[in-house]
C-alpha cells in the first residue's frame, strides 16, 4: 500500500504521536539522529535482518549478496537527508534498528542520486521489488497534483528481539518539526507500506491509502505467483 500523510494538521499529528504510552521505550533505548558515519551498522542491520523479515524481501527470496546494492543505494540517499535514527538498547548498547528517510520531489531532477543503481544488473528479486515500488512513484503527484515536495519513510525496522517495546510508535514523526518542513516547502509524507503491521501503524496515525497494488501484480517472471509470509 503507499500512504501519504499531509502537513496540514501538523499540531493535531505531533501531539498524538508523542502522548505518552503504557509502554516508553525510552526507558530502555536511546534514539541517535543518523548520519553517513552510522552507515556501517545500518547497513549490517539491514543485510542480516531487515531482509529476512521484511515481507516483500522474504516473498522474492532475496539474500544478502543480492540485495546489497539496492540496500546500499537506498541507505546511502537517506543518510544524506537529516531525518534517520539508530535505535541503541541501553544495557547492551548494540545498536537493534533504524529509521530512514529521503526526499521526493515532483521535479525528478532535484533529487539526490548517491550513485546509478543498474537496474539490469539487479537480481531478478529486486528487479521486481524496484518495479512494484516504482509503480507508485507517481502515486502522491497523481493524487495531490499541487504537491511538489515530499519526505518518503524508507525503511524503519526494529530487530525481532526488541519489538513490542513502542518503538515504531516513537520513530513514527520523530524528530519531525512539521511547522519548519511545512514552512520549507514541503507538503507531506509518503510510505509504501509492506507490512501489515505498517499499515495499521499508519492508517492509525492519519495516513490515507493512495494507491494498492494488486495481488496480480505480484508474478515472477516465469509466472509464478508471489507468496507472502503475512499474507
Amino acid at each position: 500500500e503507499m500512504l501519504s500523510r499531509g502537513l496540514r494538521c501538523a499540531s493535531t499529528v505531533s501531539s498524538r504521536s508523542f502522548a505518552p504510552t503504557s509502554c516508553d521505550p525510552t526507558a530502555k533505548y536511546d534514539f541517535h539522529p543518523a548520519d553517513e558515519k552510522d552507515t556501517g551498522k545500518i547497513m549490517d542491520i539491514a543485510l542480516n535482518h531487515f531482509i529476512y523479515t521484511e515481507p516483500h524481501a522474504v516473498a522474492l527470496g532475496m539474500t544478502r549478496e543480492s540485495a546489497k546494492d539496492l540496500v546500499d543505494y537506498v541507505v546511502s540517499k537517506s543518510l544524506h537527508y537529516p531525518f534517520g535514527y539508530t535505535i541503541a538498547h541501553r544495557e547492551s548498547g548494540k545498536t537493534v534498528g533504524f529509521r530512514l528517510m529521503s526526499v521526493e520531489h515532483k521535479d525528478e531532477s532535484k533529487d539526490f542520486e548517491p550513485f546509478l543503481l543498474d537496474f539490469d544488473k539487479c537480481g531478478d528479486a529486486e528487479q521486481i521489488f524496484m518495479t512494484l515500488t516504482e509503480s507508485m512513484k507517481d502515486g502522491v503527484w497523481k493524487t495531490h497534483p499541487e504537491a511538489k515536495k515530499v519526505i518518503r519513510r524508507e525503511i524503519t525496522f526494529v530487530r525481532r528481539d526488541h519489538q513490542r517495546q513502542g518503538i515504531a510508535q516513537h520513530l513514527l514523526h520523530l524528530g519531525l518539526n512539521f511547522g519548519k518542513l511545512k514552512a520549507e516547502g514541503y507538503d507531506g509524507l509518503r510510505s509504501e507500506a509492506t507490512s501489515k503491521a505498517n499499515q495499521t501503524l499508519l492508517a492509525k496515525n492519519g495516513y490515507t491509502m493512495l494507491m494498492e497494488n494488486e495481488r496480480k501484480s505480484y508474478i515472477r517472471k516465469d509466472g509464478r505467483p508471489i507468496s507472502f509470509p503475512d499474507d
